[in-house]
């Protein structure tokens, strides 16, 4: 066998990323640990992105190369699958792409994408047509509640149609949250893989020891009404003795007004490095995750998954992803409810307290590192190659 046939041998993965969203949210760091996972199986990982200007020093195995036309723009969802002259040009760029850099060079190659919407899935199926597809791959991760949409019918229906120009056995329907995956199973009809959460850079964070009468509170992200911000406002109206001693951080967009006798606030920027990510991370005692349980009911929060890996204490909300896999780990206590502001200040005070909480948070942390890691996520990712 010379070089060229052990090269062709190689598993080489494509990402699909249609819209870098400015670098906002997910997209980057889980790209990287992909690249990593990739690496460690000894396989190939590039990814295909659209231009942004919003987004500088790229990883070099990434290609922006794709349509740069925003296919997301808030419009009516039922009118964007017309907007087919847009459509036509992504799928073109992905298949260009596919014909140039990728099917050349490997006899095993997957297409995965695991942020996308309709119209994108519809994009990418043009794609598929216009490109050769021996022994080709298709990965598709869904990390919302799709079956809830009203455009669910496009999905399931796009779903067919990219399986059956498929060789069988190589389309594969990824979810990360086991709650999602059987909703979607049962309105798909197709088994929904659980993947870990492999973007998850913060295992050997130290938890700190509550000494200080002062507790730090971080609730990160964009502020966003899904993710409680009017829980988060309402907190910091509480007024009273203990409630000083609460020190909240959270994004300057918040916009949060601190009271005389109240919360503390501490308003930072609203995009933050890696670095001062991990800062806020290691230096808070607790992680408030006051998300919507409706929005929240079954799609997963990376957030709480590197929080929990970080050995840090989540408090979440009923009904949510996060508090069912609290329940699974007996942490039911970190679960309340945001209504009474006075009495969540006791309730923080007493968590950040509590002894008995941290223990536990250590065990749910150990099972967390062993499951959403990269090398387990390489572990998943050789099972679906492999999958008959």
């Amino acid at each position: 066998m010379n070089k060229n046939d052990s090269l062709a041998d190689t598993p080489i993965l494509i990402s699909i990323i249609p819209n870098l969203m400015g670098g906002e949210g997910h997209i980057i760091p889980y790209h990287i640990a992909v690249t990593k996972a990739a690496n460690l199986l000894g396989w190939k990982h590039i990814a295909a992105v659209p231009p942004d200007a919003g987004v500088q020093n790229l990883p070099s195995n990434w290609y922006p190369c794709l349509s740069d036309v925003n296919l997301e723009a808030k419009i009516n969802p039922l009118i964007r699958i017309l907007r087919f002259n847009d459509v036509w040009h992504l799928g073109k760029t992905i298949a260009n792409f596919l014909k140039k850099e990728v099917l050349p060079g490997s006899n095993y190659p997957i297409i995965f994408t695991e942020r996308f919407i309709h119209i994108q899935l519809f994009a990418l199926l043009i794609a598929l047509y216009l490109t050769p597809r021996k022994n080709l791959s298709v990965w598709l991760l869904y990390r919302r509640d799709t079956h809830k949409d009203k455009t669910r019918w496009i999905y399931k229906l796009l779903n067919k149609l990219i399986k059956q120009i498929l060789e069988p056995g190589k389309f594969h329907l990824l979810t990360d949250s086991e709650f999602l995956s059987k909703s979607l199973e049962n309105y798909f009809q197709e088994v929904v893989t659980v993947m870990p959460i492999p973007h998850t850079h913060f295992i050997n964070v130290e938890t700190n020891s509550q000494t200080s009468i002062e507790i730090k509170c971080w609730w990160p992200g964009t502020p966003r009404m899904e993710k409680g911000w009017d829980k988060i406002k309402s907190l910091v109206t509480a007024n009273s003795d203990l409630a000083k001693h609460i020190h909240l951080v959270a994004a300057q967009s918040s916009e949060l007004l601190q009271s005389i006798n109240g919360v503390q606030v501490k308003l930072i920027a609203n995009y933050l490095t890696e670095e001062e990510y991990l800062h806020w991370l290691k230096t808070s005692d607790i992680i408030l995750l006051p998300y919507d349980n409706v929005a929240y009911s079954e799609r997963t929060s990376g957030i709480f998954t590197e929080c929990i890996i970080a050995g840090k204490i989540p408090i979440v909300t009923q009904g949510t992803w996060m508090a069912k896999e609290l329940i699974k780990h007996g942490l039911n206590e970190l679960i309340i409810d945001w209504s009474q502001p006075t009495l969540i200040v006791e309730q923080i005070i007493n968590i950040a307290k509590s002894e008995v909480l941290k223990y536990k948070i250590e065990a749910m942390q150990t099972d967390y590192q062993n499951f959403h890691s990269i090398e387990n996520y390489g572990n998943y990712m050789n099972q679906l190659l492999n999958f008959k």
